[in-house]
């Protein structure tokens, strides 16, 4: 089922705003976007659009589990539509997230001291820092001269 007939179903009203920022996620399935990132792409497809309904809808579909608010060691909050299992991998050189699909995440869940019938887990997210091979290249290169 789409998001758009799951929020139907729910009795959401599909404004034209709320359509267009649905169709935004669904065109970019992978990817960390602030309010601010949606609502200029948005604007620059001439899409007629606020940034109070952006705002709004990125804040009912995050409500509604359609979407998740992540921060990346930032004051800002990013929005991503990958649900499933991942982690993601960070540059503390330039910034940079990469997504990684988790296909054990299970065995990596199992390993937390979680109490199992005393704690009902809604969000399981793994993020690790580091430094990317392109600026490890930088470094090297640099190093080189």
């Amino acid at each position: 089922m789409s998001l758009k007939e799951s929020l139907k179903q729910k009795g959401i009203r599909l404004s034209k705003p709320r359509l267009m920022v649905l169709e935004f996620f669904e065109n970019n399935p992978s990817g960390h976007f602030s309010i601010n990132e949606i609502y200029e792409i948005l604007k620059t497809q001439k899409q007629s659009i606020s940034f109070t309904s952006v705002y709004r809808t990125c804040k009912l579909l995050e409500k509604l589990g359609y979407i998740r608010a992540i921060t990346f060691e930032e004051r800002h909050v990013h929005y991503e539509c990958n649900l499933t299992p991942h982690l993601h991998l960070q540059c503390i050189s330039c910034g940079k997230v990469e997504e990684r699909d988790l296909t054990n995440w299970e065995k990596i869940f199992n390993l937390l001291p979680i109490p199992k019938n005393e704690y009902l887990v809604t969000c399981f997210r793994v993020q690790v820092s580091g430094i990317c091979k392109e600026c490890q290249d930088k470094v090297n290169t640099k190093e080189e001269k």
